[in-house]
């Protein structure tokens, strides 16, 4: 499977070797220049963006033969001529985990599981931003911070096939629609009208979404795009200055006490992840993850890690 370079024109060997070089592994077909590039032109950070698709390189029987099928759970993507298709969540999630599973050490600065819905961990030796935990960890902060939450997805059968045990204790609806449609982004507001924040748990969703449900609603909304480039913002600031458009001044300055080290555990604390797969993904030691995670908790001020991931989300919607 080709690993497809999401610009291709090549850069000079000097901007190519200061770029950090992520890869996006998406479901459906590469290139996903409707996501990737909208995030890429909010992150100021030098990127060498490549791209691979579960379904690249598949003939159409192939293709059909991943469609989701009775008793099987869903996942809407897109493919290469701009057509959506539902496949199998579990067969799907299997192929990408066998790409994730291929990449080689330090092939890659960092590699995004660029889909929510995939509820499953992808071993990775590269730091990894899985989009899916990112958005279970912010619902579950939410939520446990006593918000009722109201999550949008992209198809009706999603519904009933939310899968987070965490989040039984708490206060959570959920409704759908699709990107860009207006009419159905209405009805899925009627249906969480006690909700007092929104989730658009979709990365599918973009910022025009996220900016006519506010205006609609009246009440905060999280979208995917933003939690994922925040995340991808934080990993890869290791070399670069922290400057982050946008953000407020506070957390700026809360960041610029960390190491690039600590901003890295705190990308990945706010992920939801263990020492141990923290410890994993950056090749230490999760004593040493430990000693950093007591440091980013002091240096951002905070007690626990569902406040730290709150102070993430609220960062990245000013």
């Amino acid at each position: 499977m080709t690993k497809s370079p999401y610009n291709p024109s090549s850069p000079s060997p000097e901007a190519a070797e200061s770029r950090h070089r992520v890869m996006f592994l998406s479901v459906g077909q590469s290139p996903r220049t409707d996501i990737i590039g909208d995030m890429l032109e909010n992150l100021d950070i030098p990127i060498e963006a490549l791209e691979i698709g579960a379904l690249d390189g598949l003939t159409k029987a192939e293709i059909d033969d991943l469609r989701v099928k009775p008793g099987e759970t869903s996942i809407l993507t897109r493919l290469a001529d701009g057509g959506d298709i539902i496949v199998s969540k579990p067969r799907i999630a299997e192929r990408m985990a066998k790409i994730a599973a291929n990449f080689q050490p330090h092939e890659f600065d960092l590699v995004v599981i660029l889909s929510t819905g995939l509820f499953r961990d992808f071993e990775s030796t590269c730091p990894t931003v899985n989009a899916q935990r990112a958005m279970e960890s912010t619902v579950i902060s939410l939520a446990a911070h006593g918000s009722a939450v109201g999550l949008i997805q992209p198809l009706q059968q999603q519904i009933g096939e939310l899968e987070i045990p965490a989040l039984a204790p708490y206060k959570i609806s959920a409704s759908y629609a699709v990107d860009g449609d207006k009419k159905l982004l209405a009805s899925a507001l009627i249906d969480l009208a006690d909700s007092e924040i929104i989730v658009l748990n979709s990365v599918s969703f973009t910022e025009v979404d996220r900016q006519m449900v506010a205006k609609a609603s009246g009440k905060p909304v999280v979208l995917a795009r933003r939690i994922v480039a925040s995340a991808i913002r934080l990993l890869l600031h290791g070399t670069h200055p922290v400057t982050l458009p946008g953000v407020p001044p506070e957390f700026a300055e809360k960041l610029l006490k960390l190491t690039p080290r600590e901003r890295q555990v705190l990308s990945l604390v706010a992920e939801g992840l263990s020492n141990k797969a923290i410890a994993r993904q950056l090749g230490i030691s999760p004593k040493t993850v430990e000693i950093h995670r007591s440091n980013v908790m002091s240096k951002m001020e905070v007690t626990s890690s569902n406040a730290l991931i709150r102070m993430v989300v609220a960062a990245g919607h000013p």
